[in-house]
């Protein structure tokens, strides 16, 4: 009885050791843009995306009444012209006739669940040479043609161009 106390002894010490060396290695290796550091990130801030290998990249909350830049890199600038309509305009050197952008809603700071954001390839409510982005929330009830996603603010989402 006397070894199998000191084995699961020997077992709980060694395991309660790896899970704070654990701990303590992640909290090590945080950059600017993780949780625990935030203090170098401010609402639109067009700029301070670390998104190594790629043209563009952006976070937007798409609060309601319109979005706001996270952060970004490769973005000259923003707008939201209509509910759920996000026009990005690339820095110059892309052209969003060309690109194969990728799109992802951001559930963190989104209001709601059971979204959807779409990449809209020919720029359709945007000014020409901007990226145009749809964000939909899904409704219990059909609009007039019968869809249950409608076009929608309040969904954060990210792109990138690679």
């Amino acid at each position: 009885m006397n070894k199998k106390f000191m084995a699961i002894a020997l077992a709980s010490v060694l395991a309660g050791t790896l899970c704070s060396f654990n701990s303590a290695s992640a909290q090590r290796f945080t950059t600017p843009n993780d949780a625990e550091d935030t203090s170098g990130v401010t609402q639109n801030a067009i700029g301070g995306a670390d998104a190594p290998g790629v043209r563009l990249a952006a976070f937007i909350d798409g609060n309601l009444g319109g979005g706001t830049v996270v952060r970004s890199k490769g973005v000259a600038s923003f707008t939201s012209p209509a509910t759920g309509l996000f026009c990005i305009r690339p820095s110059s050197g892309i052209n969003v006739n060309n690109i194969v952008p990728i799109v992802s809603v951001e559930q963190s700071k989104s209001l709601a669940n059971d979204n959807l954001v779409q990449y809209r390839s020919n720029g359709s409510g945007c000014p020409n040479g901007n990226i145009a982005v749809a964000t939909f929330r899904f409704n219990n009830t059909s609009d007039a043609s019968g869809n249950k996603f409608v076009q929608a603010d309040g969904i954060a989402f990210t792109i990138i161009v690679p």
